[in-house]
């Protein structure tokens, strides 16, 4: 007998991480939170030395560890996919989906979030991008829906083979409950892991040339940590590392800053531009090709033009429409934008458009694109 739920808002989600904390943590739990109609339970591992900053067991049904071990991954997820019998197993990050996708699960949908593809690093050589992109393209066929959280990603799945894809827009957990406010001189903040993604080393190269070509005298934090001797760089660079900090704290240390600087050299939709824009902050961010797709305010192509961004932000007039183009950011990247895009999605892959209506008031923002052939975009995107 089938065991196929047929209303659209009893559908069991099983979830798969292999990299929980962090942003994959916030950007599951706000899709999980904006849809709690729905049966979420969550198979996974945190990141080493990592905290998940979350309470999971208010949000999932059951939360069960991922094993490390590829092999027993995979075994892991076929004995609870027979445990849960999930409508869809929706795979976040690209080594989930490569787990997923190899179990050559039946009876459940597959839905893969990969929050920037493995072959989007710039810290991998040229043959290993190729093979990451290989191996993408070779998935893609196991993949019943790829879920962007990028409208870039959209792109990138489709050249991948990918013949449905949507898009459902990311947002904060917590959205911020204090706005910032203007003040001299600049606090500047940046947030998540030091490493190489985040690219650490750009920020003080605007830091240098803002300080030393346009004489900006600012106040610059980290709000995370990384490896003691990256730590320890920056802050010989005058650049205030916190350490890794609750929620609670985050949101408090963006309210009381007055810019957000971003300089990641490859990303997908990062939580914490979402949040600052939320507090109402100013944003600073490096122009790359998934973050010029969400159309961000406070884009700069280079780390000259990003230095002249934080020293116009010094006069009130140009902050303060900069918080307004902030606000405009966060107001398109709402829960209710998020579940609806979800719940469509979801509804669409398992053949329920009926029980799952496309919103008929959406932003005009949110039109639809384009409908390629023999693939089905389900949701708009940002035109």
């Amino acid at each position: 007998m089938s065991t196929r739920r047929t209303d659209v808002t009893t559908m069991r989600i099983l979830h798969v991480s292999e990299a929980l904390g962090g942003g994959i943590t916030s950007a599951i739990s706000a899709m999980v939170e904006a849809t709690p109609e729905l049966d979420h339970h969550l198979l996974a591992r945190p990141r080493t030395a990592h905290d998940t900053g979350t309470d999971l067991a208010r949000l999932f049904t059951s939360v069960t560890m991922l094993p490390r071990n590829p092999v027993a991954a995979v075994g892991s997820v076929r004995r609870r996919v027979r445990e849960l019998f999930p409508d869809i197993v929706h795979a976040h990050s690209s080594v989930a989906g490569a787990v997923v996708r190899i179990a050559g699960l039946r009876g459940a949908r597959v839905v893969y979030s990969p929050h920037c593809f493995a072959f989007e690093r710039r810290d991998l050589s040229a043959l290993q991008r190729r093979a990451f992109t290989g191996i993408e393209r070779g998935l893609a066929a196991r993949t019943d829906l790829l879920l962007a959280v990028a409208p870039s990603e959209l792109d990138l799945a489709v050249g991948l083979g990918h013949d449905t894809v949507a898009y459902a827009p990311n947002r904060p957990v917590d959205p911020a409950l204090r706005r910032a406010g203007f003040s001299r001189p600049l606090h500047i903040v940046a947030a998540g892991r030091i490493c190489r993604q985040k690219d650490w080393h750009y920020l003080l190269h605007v830091k240098r040339y803002a300080e030393n070509q346009l004489g900006l005298r600012a106040r610059w934090t980290w709000l995370g940590g990384g490896e003691p001797a990256d730590e320890r760089q920056l802050a010989a660079a005058g650049v205030e590392v916190t350490g890794w900090l609750g929620q609670d704290e985050i949101l408090d240390r963006l309210a009381d800053a007055q810019v957000y600087l971003h300089t990641a050299a490859w990303e997908a939709a990062p939580l914490s531009i979402l949040e600052a824009a939320s507090a109402g902050l100013p944003l600073a961010v490096r122009s790359i090709p998934p973050l010029d797709s969400l159309d961000l305010p406070g884009l700069a192509g280079s780390a000259v033009a990003l230095a002249h961004r934080l020293a116009d932000l010094e006069a009130p007039h140009h902050w303060y429409a900069a918080q307004r183009a902030s606000l405009t950011l966060a107001a398109r990247h709402s829960r209710e934008h998020q579940r609806r895009s979800l719940l469509d999605a979801y509804g669409r892959v398992l053949g329920r458009a009926d029980e799952a209506e496309l919103p008929t008031e959406l932003p005009t923002e949110w039109t639809a694109r384009a409908v390629l052939p023999q693939r089905r975009v389900v949701l708009g995107l940002p035109s």
